[in-house]
């Protein structure tokens, strides 16, 4: 059964492209609601077909932009409308009598306070598109526990489920990514027996790069290798870039120092199979695409030891420190270096379980099983009706 799925979410987001180009494949028709990079990133980068939806401007009153998104989602025919990363115009779906099925998807600072303080309306709004879902999902049980419990009590029963983000196992095979591996080694100018240690999450305040570059300079990794830090080329990032540059001279690792430009999702496999090791330090977090990634590329990760994280990063398969503890991060950092056979066992444990658990394609099953149930479940409401 084809459906017509109407992704929402971050227009950012490489997951949203991901979804987006993975249910293309699979012959249904997506539509991409304010998501024009989104939309363009699935064709050129995917070479899968979708189309776009712009919902009018912010300054038309809410209830007509509603009633306007009623009429071109009846229009297009749309089955189900996947709701990524909540935010508080999302209740434009919620509201919305005789709207399709809402999916919704939380991502983490949508609806964990510790990260980002939102205003009592923004809360509120997030709770009613919560509380009108068809479905939900999250990718940690945490976040999981904390969506359904900002349901509220009068929300009916719905399907509440992990769906891990997961990693595309051909396209993330350590075989296929060394030559870009090697190229990427090459521009970056790392020189043949460096070890390399890198930083893959986002460059923002949160992410906590500047104590990961701390415990670089602190550790063996300073004297060995070479620390690198992905950027993400996001409009929020420079300021902080220019804090991590100003450290780097601050803490006299210049020379052991790389940040690597933004590139294509079709390279991050060469970029993350460059790495002997990759550092992850937030803490409050779901469980990102990118440890499946580097699980699969057999890169051991070294970790905040956050409850997100259970199932997932366990201490057999990555080093884990507790948050903020820089002592402990030097040392796990060291770890790796004064014992030769962690890292290969870590990244073999690594390798099964990402095989086992997180495969895509997996995940991509969930989300259309999840879909249809929606479709039914709505139908059925609706028939029940006087």
């Amino acid at each position: 059964m084809r459906l017509t799925v109407l992704l929402h979410g971050d227009p950012k987001a490489t997951q949203q492209a991901r979804l987006g180009a993975a249910l293309a494949a699979r012959g249904h028709r997506v539509i991409l609601c304010d998501a024009p990079d989104i939309a363009a990133t699935i064709r050129r980068e995917y070479g899968q077909r979708c189309e776009e939806l712009r919902l009018v401007s912010s300054l038309v009153p809410h209830a007509l932009r509603r009633l306007w998104a009623r009429r071109r989602v009846r229009e297009l025919g749309v089955d189900v409308v996947h709701l990524n990363f909540l935010r508080p115009w999302h209740d434009l779906w919620s509201r919305m009598q005789g709207g399709p099925p809402i999916i919704a998807t939380a991502w983490g600072s949508d609806i964990n306070p510790e990260v980002f303080r939102r205003p009592p309306w923004t809360v509120r709004r997030v709770n009613h598109v919560l509380s009108h879902a068809s479905a939900v999902t999250a990718d940690s049980v945490p976040l999981l526990a904390r969506a359904r419990a900002r349901r509220g009590q009068p929300a009916r029963a719905v399907p509440c489920e992990i769906v891990l983000w997961g990693v595309d196992l051909a396209t993330f095979d350590r075989q296929r990514a060394l030559d870009t591996a090697a190229r990427f080694r090459r521009e970056l100018g790392i020189e043949p027996g460096k070890r390399v240690l890198l930083s893959p999450r986002q460059t923002k305040p949160h992410y906590h790069v500047d104590r990961i570059l701390r415990a670089f300079a602190a550790s063996r990794w300073a004297r060995e290798g070479v620390l690198v830090i992905k950027l993400y080329g996001r409009h929020d990032e420079p300021a902080y870039v220019r804090k991590l540059r100003s450290l780097v001279r601050e803490l006299g690792v210049g020379d052991g120092v790389r940040f690597a430009e933004p590139c294509p999702y079709g390279d991050l496999p060469g970029l993350y199979a460059m790495a002997d090791a990759a550092v992850s330090l937030l803490e409050v977090d779901g469980v990102p695409s990118t440890f499946c990634e580097l699980a699969a590329l057999g890169v051991p990760i070294v970790s905040s030891d956050l409850p997100a994280y259970e199932g997932v990063l366990d201490r057999d398969r990555a080093l884990l420190v507790p948050p903020a503890d820089h002592a402990a991060l030097v040392a796990a950092l060291d770890r790796l270096i004064d014992e030769p056979e962690l890292g290969p066992r870590l990244a073999e444990r690594g390798r099964a379980w990402a095989v086992e658990r997180a495969d895509w394609q997996r995940c991509v099953d969930q989300f259309e099983a999840l879909y249809r149930a929606s479709i039914v479940s709505t139908a059925a409401t609706a028939g029940e009706r006087p």
